[in-house]
């Protein structure tokens, strides 16, 4: 039950993280009136790769750290949701390939990262 309310937890925890990265992304460049998605500026996609990566490590570092049990597998399976969402992004909104390429590349790094970082905590 631990696991599962843990894995809740992450995601919870690092969808909140991307939301916020987002929103910081749309003060710094708010959404034009004739958005063009097919011509887009690179430097706007930076902060929505950077906020990718970070909520999928925060996921992934939160489960395993709340788990007390196969700690590594619930961080990495919640981290797998966001990237998950990710994927999902990549291939609805439709950016630069590059962009995609980058955003599931790092974000699969950072839901390992996250998982091995939590999971190596001391357990008392």
């Amino acid at each position: 039950m631990r696991s599962i309310l843990s894995i809740i937890a992450g995601v919870l925890v690092g969808v909140f993280g991307v939301f916020l990265v987002k929103m910081i992304n749309l003060s710094l460049y708010p959404n034009p009136v004739d958005l063009n998605v097919s011509d887009p500026d690179l430097a706007v996609f930076v902060l929505i790769i950077i906020a990718h990566i970070l909520g999928a490590f925060i996921a992934a570092f939160i489960a395993s750290m709340v788990a007390r049990t196969k700690r590594l597998n619930v961080g990495l399976l919640a981290g797998a949701i966001l990237l998950s969402f990710t994927i999902w992004t990549s291939f609805s909104i439709g950016p630069p390939n590059v962009v995609s390429i980058l955003d599931i590349v790092g974000t699969s790094l950072a839901v390992f990262l996250g998982a091995r970082m939590g999971a190596s905590r001391i357990v008392d």
